[in-house]
């Protein structure tokens, strides 16, 4: 008779006390690899920052959103998670990002969002901020909030509720509000819409002390936030975290203040991802465009390799290096097997990566 195989990420949930005592034991056992003591994985509201402003620093550079790996039938693979963010752990330390829109969080149950994201605070070791998203809507947030302060997350990144036309600047300010002040841990807020009001409600927003930066909201114009930014940077007397989003964003915002960027590819070539970001925010800016051309540009090529495949894409990149990935929940599109192969070979000529591929997909 064959044992069941378990899953160290759902022992942990389903014990309550079970965190406690992997704190004592100091190790976490599961396929073969032993994670170090997670020194820094205390129960909220304590953290392993002594202050927010702390927090702020250690978040800046570049931002590795992780998608979300899925076994064949779609269920979460949060084991596969869990070695994921154990790999970087261990070597480049990046902060690392889950459950947001890159990782699929609108697809994943409030019990699915806490079991992933208890998996990328165990992956991390203690070592590197983790920070997770919180999307759905108002009540859905809230939960996810908690979620996140339960599991060991150093800060959320709050979504943007549902565009509506015309809301008012108030409404706003309730809405983020509301969720940053249901939780102890660090809080980054998505602005959503080019509007005039942004400046003065995240100055407010920012009276929060767990209110710790801003997001610039998805598809606008980078030079309106990077003026923003500026803005609030300048008003604002308590240390902030200006995080850009993708590296066109970062490259119009570095100079008005940003020292942080969300970026697809950093799971794939993280220091590459580095360099880019230390370019920027020095100021070297015919460095950084070097490196976005020649080092980062083949990479994110592999989210346009055709329309819509994006997320999937980059999992099946992922997959080519020997980690998790799997297929995208509906209704994302999935990657055409036969188009697995000009995936690989893009990481094949990537001196990051030509080393690291593991998966021939003209064999399958």
């Amino acid at each position: 008779m064959f044992k069941k195989k378990t899953n160290p990420v759902r022992e942990i949930l389903n014990n309550k006390s079970s965190r406690r005592k992997l704190l004592k034991l100091g190790t976490l056992a599961f396929g073969g690899m032993v994670l170090p003591r997670m020194t820094g994985c205390s129960l909220p509201p304590k953290t392993k920052w002594p202050s927010m402003e702390e927090l702020v620093v250690a978040l800046d550079g570049p931002h590795n959103y992780l998608p979300t790996p899925f076994h064949a039938n779609y269920d979460l693979d949060s084991e596969g998670l869990l070695k994921n963010v154990a790999f970087h752990a261990e070597r480049d330390r990046l902060t690392v990002v889950v459950g947001g829109g890159f990782g699929e969080g609108l697809s994943l149950s409030l019990k699915e969002h806490r079991e992933l994201v208890t998996a990328a605070v165990v992956g991390a070791q203690g070592k590197m901020p983790v920070m997770a998203g919180v999307i759905g809507g108002y009540k859905n947030s809230i939960l996810m909030a908690k979620n996140c302060e339960a599991a060991g997350a150093d800060a959320l990144v709050i979504f943007p509720p549902r565009p509506v036309r015309n809301h008012p600047a108030e409404n706003y300010y309730k809405y983020y509000k509301t969720i940053i002040t249901s939780v102890n841990i660090g809080a980054v807020i998505l602005p959503h819409g080019q509007h005039d009001f942004w400046p003065d409600v995240l100055i407010r927003l920012a009276k929060i002390p767990n209110m710790i930066g801003f997001f610039p909201s998805l598809g606008l114009d980078n030079d309106y936030y990077s003026r923003v930014g500026g803005q609030v940077l300048e008003e604002v007397s308590k240390p902030l975290l200006f995080v850009s989003e993708n590296e066109p964003a970062a490259s119009a915002s570095f100079p008005t203040g940003s020292r942080a960027y969300s970026t697809a590819v950093a799971s794939l070539i993280p220091e590459s991802s580095k360099r880019f970001w230390k370019y920027g925010v020095e100021g070297k800016i015919s460095k950084m465009n070097e490196v976005f051309k020649n080092d980062l540009e083949p990479i994110l090529s592999i989210r346009g390799y055709k329309p819509g495949y994006g997320i999937s894409g980059i999992k099946v990149a992922m997959e080519a290096l020997g980690r998790a990935g799997g297929p995208v929940r509906p209704a994302y599109n999935q990657v055409d097997p036969r188009d697995r192969v000009g995936i690989a070979d893009i990481l094949r000529k990537h001196p990051e990566t030509q080393s690291l591929v593991v998966h021939d997909f003209e064999a399958q």
